[in-house]
């Protein structure tokens, strides 16, 4: 019997799939039984990421939609088949029998009571002797997973857990990009940062029922899973090290710069002399760039990665203006200039002997290039805050579902 694709339904079960014509059977039975346990209209939905092996055809013979992805990858193979879903509720998981759909159940619930993701894990559930080698288990999931509790405050226990149930509206909220393995890490980082209601259920891992390597890549997967994790922490990555790198420069050029040329300056038991402005000058620049790179890189993430609005860039976007920026620029250009005019001076009423005026001529030339740095970061963040302050603040939307799609159902 065709199901129709104007039909309501409840709950759609995502399968990505690049030749699984082995596991495919086992794991659309078990996904059947979990929908009718919970007494919802479901559908179950194979998002083919390319098979060659006959997945298609079979996954259709089984009942399930098949929607072809035309990009390769698991993220992409996912966000294919879950834009074209149609449940209100979402159950994701490997087509390759590592996961029990019917564990799903307890998930699904969870969403119906109000959670609006709901992650499982299996480090707090049972993991099956050889389902999970031995450097994901010790290694890379409790670090990754430590990193990402940290930087965004979570609470999670496994992120790179597959299965999980999300609502349709919250997948569509995070605007996830990702085409990778890292699909998994963006997914609980933007939940994270948009503070959705989110919570865990154990759950089983077995060994997967194929009989060929799997896709994941574990080391290469593991830093593409780690470099999405920093992209959105720019406040640790760039701002914790910078603000204390400018700190540090800004006391060392103020306390050198008040004291007389060639003289030490005594900071307890410590003491530093006029070589010590170079490292006055290295801490200022670096500290400064990084965190003029971690605001553009958080205003950024805000207008393009995440789609939310932030209190306190709402009111630093409408009270910094460009012009402000160039007047600051030009301020911190003419101070260093005076320095440098200083020096020049001094060596004049020297007679144009020997000078012992490195103090404000690395000061000078500090200020000269965080004048520079700051014009073109300003040229920058004026593009960035002009698209913050009038993007339309639009909802994806589900994708019509009036092509048609293979739909059968037994």
């Amino acid at each position: 019997m065709v199901q129709s694709l104007n039909e309501a339904i409840e709950l759609s079960i995502v399968l990505p799939c690049l030749n699984e014509v082995q596991t495919l059977p086992i794991c659309i039975q078990k996904a059947r039984e979990a929908i009718a346990k919970l007494h919802l209209k479901g559908e179950i939905i194979v998002a083919d990421n390319g098979s060659t092996d006959g997945s298609q055809e079979l996954a259709v013979a089984l009942g399930a939609r098949v929607i072809q992805v035309p990009v390769r990858g698991y993220g992409a193979a996912l966000t294919w088949g879950i834009r074209y879903a149609r449940g209100e509720y979402i159950a994701i998981g490997d087509a390759d029998d590592s996961y029990d759909f019917r564990e799903a159940v307890p998930m699904v619930e969870k969403l119906m009571l109000g959670y609006q993701m709901v992650v499982g894990t299996r480090l707090k559930g049972e993991i099956y002797p050889g389902a999970m080698p031995w450097k994901n288990r010790y290694l890379g999931t409790p670090i990754l997973t430590q990193i990402v509790n940290l930087l965004y405050g979570a609470s999670f226990s496994d992120v790179n857990c597959g299965m999980r149930a999300f609502s349709k509206r919250a997948f569509l909220d995070m605007y996830v990009e990702s085409f990778g393995m890292e699909f998994a890490s963006e997914m609980l980082v933007k939940a994270s940062v948009l503070r959705l209601k989110t919570t865990e259920v154990p759950i089983t891992l077995y060994r997967d029922g194929r009989n060929r390597p799997p896709h994941l890549q574990p080391w290469s997967d593991g830093w593409r899973h780690l470099k999405y994790i920093l992209l959105f922490a720019p406040r640790f990555i760039y701002g914790l090290p910078g603000g204390i790198l400018l700190a540090i420069g800004i006391i060392l050029a103020s306390l050198l710069n008040l004291t007389p040329g060639g003289q030490s300056v005594y900071v307890g038991s410590f003491w530093f002399n006029d070589h010590w402005i170079v490292v006055a000058a290295l801490c200022c620049l670096l500290g400064y760039e990084l965190l003029l790179t971690g605001f553009l890189a958080h205003l950024y993430t805000l207008t393009h990665r995440i789609r939310r609005r932030s209190r306190w860039m709402d009111f630093l976007v409408k009270t910094i203006k460009i012009e402000q920026i160039l007047l600051f620029s030009f301020v911190t250009l003419a101070i260093g200039v005076g320095f440098e005019f200083s020096v020049i001076e001094s060596w004049i009423d020297g007679q144009f002997g020997p000078l012992n005026a490195i103090r404000p001529a690395v000061t000078g030339m500090i200020l000269i290039l965080m004048s520079t740095q700051t014009l073109f970061s300003g040229l920058f963040y004026a593009v960035l805050s002009d698209k913050y302050k009038h993007r339309s603040m639009f909802k994806l939307e589900p994708i019509k579902t009036s092509q048609k799609f293979p739909v059968s159902h037994k």
